[in-house]
């Protein structure tokens, strides 16, 4: 323990004058079962002395290091020493490319209050113009607005019903095809789906059929309306011309 801390091993020795050395340095020491000292009280050793003298370098000795040759480094000995350093103190002073560098930098981070005010103004005026845009586009959507909704319901009401029309003529369809059967099938059987799409089919053939027939019977409402009017006009003297031709569509004279 002596070899380690050999100054807790100097002060052990007065272990037998701590309570004639007061409470302040008594309280610092404190025993143990084995009758030896320990230190309680922090230690901190005192800082190393520096060595304030003044260096100044020698630029002509070529071991100086580069950087001590510096003008930025004659500035800090400046600012140091003062005049003890036997340095110029107008190198203090940025020069002139130091001087046009700053201003060139300040000019880029550092606008204008002419050049503030204007960049202010363009700010507020764009965000005016977004207001009245916002604004007339709101005034514009509040007057469609009823329009807009009774657009929605209508597309509610018209899918309602279309959903309700599938679903009846799917019902239907199966009716017809279990009664074509004669027994209840599943929906997911292929026999039954086999009937569903020739059921589909004679029915499409039917509506065709039906769309072709009411084109007939137009034209020969048609055909038997022009006749009653040219027998008209033939009692009356005049003809009428058939063979007119029909009126050309837009998209046709404006080609």
């Amino acid at each position: 323990m002596a070899r380690e801390f050999p100054r807790l091993a100097f002060l052990c020795h007065f272990r037998n004058l701590s309570p004639c050395l007061g409470s302040s340095t008594a309280s610092r020491y404190s025993r143990t079962q084995n009758d030896s000292c320990v230190q309680v009280a922090r230690y901190r050793a005192p800082p190393f002395p520096l060595d304030r003298s003044r260096y100044i370098p020698d630029k002509s000795d070529p071991k100086t290091p580069e950087f001590q040759k510096t003008l930025k480094f004659d500035r800090k000995l400046w600012g140091r020493h003062g005049e003890a350093s036997g340095l110029d103190p107008s190198i203090c002073w940025p020069t002139k490319a130091e001087l046009a560098e700053m201003q060139e930098e300040e000019r880029d981070w550092s606008p204008t209050l002419q050049e503030m005010q204007q960049s202010i103004a363009i700010k507020r005026s764009a965000e005016e113009s977004d207001r009245l845009a916002r604004e007339k586009r709101i005034a514009a959507n509040m007057v469609r607005m009823p329009k807009l909704i009774e657009q929605v319901y209508e597309e509610r009401r018209l899918k309602k019903e279309q959903l309700e029309e599938t679903k009846k003529s799917k019902e239907r369809l199966i009716a017809q095809a279990r009664e074509r059967l004669g027994y209840n099938v599943h929906p997911s059987s292929p026999k039954f789906v086999a009937m569903i799409e020739e059921i589909e089919n004679e029915e499409r053939k039917q509506k065709k059929k039906a769309k072709r027939a009411k084109q007939e019977a137009i034209k020969e409402a048609f055909k038997a309306a022009m006749a009653t009017a040219e027998a008209a006009k033939i009692q009356d003297g005049a003809t009428i011309n058939t063979d007119i031709p029909l009126k050309p569509h837009k998209n046709q004279t404006d080609q």
